[in-house]
């Protein structure tokens, strides 16, 4: 069984937490033990837990009281609790409810009925996660397209206002520095609904990978090239080493997109006239790319939220192009879809460097 399941069971009766865990080991759980409240909020703090089952009645912190400290941190609040109790009065079952239980089962116990209660209650707690993170997405996407589509669009529709009102010579140097702004924020616009279509697929678990062997360089050149006028205009030199023929086996799609939002990103926050190095690395099953620019840098700090799925965050180039808030974490979604490691390092005025490792070979999922 892949993506095992853990969970807590609390109980200050030996024989009870052997009991219980005999039913749920046999239908493959991970099990985590605890004699009281105390020893249950410490392995929550420390271990991954998807669902716990507790005794009412302990010693120092009962189950009601330790399921209310449970409840009131945000980290922990939606693991569901089952109480397993001999303590089975309709007033206890109520205060149960209260304290934040999602289920309450009287001893002694058909170990049938609690192997089924688990089960749908780690499966309503799967469905509930799913619909948050929809919720989320959703008012991402919101805060983008109201923000970073609405501001281009308001820019091309004030260029062309301005090549329509025959203010401008058609043959001048103005006329034509107008008509390359509007194709580059045309550009730049198609390429963000791009961004958000893919991430959108991904987040609805509606992509599917089309994993074979890809040549890099060739990959990595094809990006270079779609970004050619953003290098000109600000003079940036890029200088790319990738050995011929450095294959990994991941989806083509997706590891382009990969590679044209860093190198974007990198000429983005890189003042005129720097520079750009992209070179490679191989080990035994992985194939180590390393964009290292000369820009400004960033800090830890916006290094964290920029790769925060919760957080918005956006912050314009050198020469104050737009961004869309969603680039380097679609990016870090993509590295993992491919199963690949990805690892930044930066510091304020020396620049950034991003380290993709892409498996050489098809990697099994555990």
């Amino acid at each position: 069984m892949t993506n095992k399941k853990n969970i807590l069971v609390v109980d200050d009766n030996q024989i009870n937490l052997k009991v219980v865990s005999s039913f749920l080991k046999d239908q493959n759980y991970n099990i985590e033990y605890a004699l009281n409240g105390f020893d249950a909020l410490k392995i929550l703090h420390i271990r991954k837990i998807d669902l716990i089952v507790m005794d009412v009645l302990m010693p120092q912190m009962d189950g009601f009281e330790t399921t209310k400290i449970i409840k009131s941190e945000d980290k922990l609040k939606e693991i569901p609790i089952i109480f397993l109790t001999a303590k089975a009065q309709t007033k206890d079952i109520i205060e149960g409810f209260h304290a934040g239980a999602v289920d309450y089962i009287a001893k002694p116990f058909k170990g049938e009925e609690l192997i089924l209660r688990i089960k749908n209650h780690l499966e309503l707690a799967e469905a509930k996660q799913t619909i948050i993170q929809f919720q989320k997405t959703r008012d991402r996407l919101y805060s983008i397209l109201a923000h970073d589509i609405r501001s281009p669009l308001t820019s091309i529709t004030m260029l062309l206002d301005g090549l329509s009102g025959n203010y401008i010579e058609p043959n001048s140097s103005s006329f034509k520095s107008l008509v390359s702004a509007i194709s580059l924020s045309t550009k730049n616009t198609l390429t963000l609904i791009q961004n958000i279509l893919e991430w959108t697929k991904i987040q609805s678990y509606d992509i599917g990978l089309f994993t074979e062997n890809i040549d890099l360089q060739i990959v990595i050149e094809k990006c270079i090239s779609l970004l050619l006028l953003n290098l000109q205009e600000k003079n940036i030199q890029i200088h790319c080493n990738i050995p011929s023929n450095t294959t990994v086996f991941v989806d083509e799609i997706t590891v382009s997109n990969i590679f044209r939002n860093l190198i974007a990103n990198a000429i983005k926050f890189t003042k005129t006239g720097g520079n750009i190095y992209i070179s490679s690395s191989e080990s035994s099953d992985y194939v180590d790319i390393v964009i290292q620019d000369t820009g400004i840098g960033m800090s830890s700090q916006i290094i964290e939220k920029i790769f925060d799925k919760d957080e918005h965050f956006t912050c314009r180039g050198t020469n104050n192009e737009p961004g869309t808030g969603l680039g380097l974490y679609m990016v870090k979604d993509f590295v993992k879809l491919n199963k690949g490691i990805l690892k930044v390092e930066s510091e304020i005025d020396k620049g950034t460097i991003f380290t993709i490792s892409l498996p050489k070979i098809e990697i099994k999922s555990l």
